[in-house]
């Protein structure tokens, strides 16, 4: 707990026990069934915000303390206000200064439907406007939903063949398909590793046939993507399909992964092993997918949706891919790469998201990381200027709640925060032309239609034929 004046702040977090982790409100509410509790009551704060808070210092500063009240057969929304004996019988609701809206909340608690969350400061209760309510309508929805943990690694399964005539990366050595990840540990080198590449149109030709089939592979894998779906069997649809077309799942062996695609749920940022934990309804997650084909790799990844999302998780998505968007519209002939990040964070802002500083763009053609490094934030690194014959892709990562926690599993790959705090992620490969720019793995994926399309579940939760 922490105090802040005459007011003593208590805010359980039902995920781990501690103040770090999303915030929950005491299940007082549904015991009582009604949106009160008596003034006599120890807890003088609780709040209700999963998604827009993690840490209690924020309480009195960015955010207010907002509950869903409970009501027979329905769910509105209110907020709790610190008040005095003389403005505790006042029914109208003081003026609210903040600017904040929705997108930085979400409701995720363990409580009974139509049960919701009630807060008490000092015994007063305000109502906010009937279109803030209105608003705030579908956190009401995920008030249902079991509480989300963070994702732990399951059971990741043995290494996915690859027919024998299939053109192998140069990072890639067999022995008789044997494991890839034991040939080679490191950033492969090649020519391109610090200087960008002009590429001659022949090569840009087969960087088009790369980045449409990497395009058509991440549609599959997210279709592949429904409740009770694992992410090894989004892994297995990719590969399947990619292998059939004749081309190579470029990560499978780079640097020692293991699969053929990378899957990163919730709170993990990046390069997530698929694994047979089972997705759960609302999971969100980006399937990063690359091919290699007639030797030259094509980059693309998209976030897909299990089942119904939150309102939060589906806005963060969308801010995502509008950011990815407006990087990828600064870019032209004689663009400075150091514009891309400005544009891509102006989005992130705006959505009130971080862009994680971790993770960067990076220039692709035989290779699969190359010069020019993407800077995803505003920047003063010199990366020159782009001209025409750069390939290269664009790929922010947005995370929620600002958040800048980072932890590297033991894998060496897997990437998430610490404070279970979701985050967002499309990318693109793009060519630079004469007088603009190509997305080779255009156009982005409908990725709310897709989950629209979810395949009806048996009931033993998966997938139907």
């Amino acid at each position: 707990s922490s105090s802040s004046q005459d007011h003593t702040a208590r805010c359980i977090d039902w995920t781990s026990g501690t103040q770090i982790g999303p915030l929950r409100v005491v299940r007082m509410a549904a015991t009582l069934g009604v949106a009160g509790l008596p003034s006599a009551s120890p807890l003088s704060r609780c709040v209700t915000l999963s998604g827009g808070l993690t840490r209690s210092k924020h309480l009195d500063a960015a955010w207010p303390p907002w509950s869903l009240t409970c009501a027979p057969g329905s769910a509105s929304v209110g907020r709790w206000c610190p008040s005095s004996a003389s403005s505790a019988s006042s029914s109208s609701p003081p003026a609210s200064s903040e600017s904040s809206s929705s997108s930085g909340l979400t409701a995720t608690g363990l409580l009974p439907r139509r049960v919701a969350f009630a807060a008490l400061v000092g015994g007063g209760l305000c109502w906010q406007r009937q279109a803030r309510c209105r608003q705030l309508q579908g956190l009401a929805r995920s008030a249902a939903r079991r509480e989300r943990q963070p994702v732990r690694r399951g059971n990741v399964s043995p290494v996915r063949d690859v027919p024998a005539h299939i053109l192998r990366p140069h990072y890639v050595t067999f022995k008789e398909l044997g494991s890839p990840w034991e040939e080679g540990v490191s950033m492969p080198w090649h020519p391109y590793i610090d200087t960008p590449e002009i590429k001659s149109p022949e090569k840009v030709e087969r960087m088009h046939v790369a980045g449409a089939l990497a395009r058509e592979a991440l549609e599959v894998g997210g279709r592949a993507v429904a409740v009770g779906a694992t992410t090894d069997e989004v892994d297995a649809a990719v590969h399947e399909f990619v292998v059939a077309r004749g081309a190579y799942p470029s990560p499978l062996g780079y640097m020692g992964f293991q699969k053929s695609v990378s899957t990163s749920v919730n709170d993990v940022i990046a390069h997530g092993i698929p694994d047979d934990r089972a997705l759960e309804d609302g999971d969100i997650l980006n399937v990063d997918v690359t091919v290699f084909i007639g030797g030259c790799h094509g980059d693309t990844s998209s976030m897909f949706i299990a089942g119904t999302p939150d309102d939060v998780g589906l806005a963060m998505c969308r801010a995502a891919r509008e950011a990815t968007w407006a990087g990828i519209g600064a870019c032209g002939p004689g663009v400075d790469f150091r514009v891309v990040g400005s544009k891509i964070e102006e989005v992130a802002d705006a959505a009130g998201l971080l862009v994680c500083p971790r993770f960067i763009g990076h220039g692709i053609g035989t290779y699969f990381h190359g010069a020019p490094s993407v800077w995803p934030f505003a920047n003063d690194n010199d990366e020159g200027l782009m001209l025409p014959g750069m390939t290269f892709t664009i790929e922010p990562v947005l995370v929620e709640n600002r958040d800048d926690t980072f932890h590297e599993w033991e894998d060496k790959w897997t990437c998430s925060t610490l404070t279970n705090a979701r985050s967002a992620q499309f990318e693109h490969t793009i060519l630079i032309t004469e007088d603009g720019v190509e997305v080779l793995t255009g156009p982005s994926i409908d990725f709310e239609a897709v989950a629209a399309e979810q395949r009806p579940l048996r009931a033993g939760g998966r997938l139907s034929g």
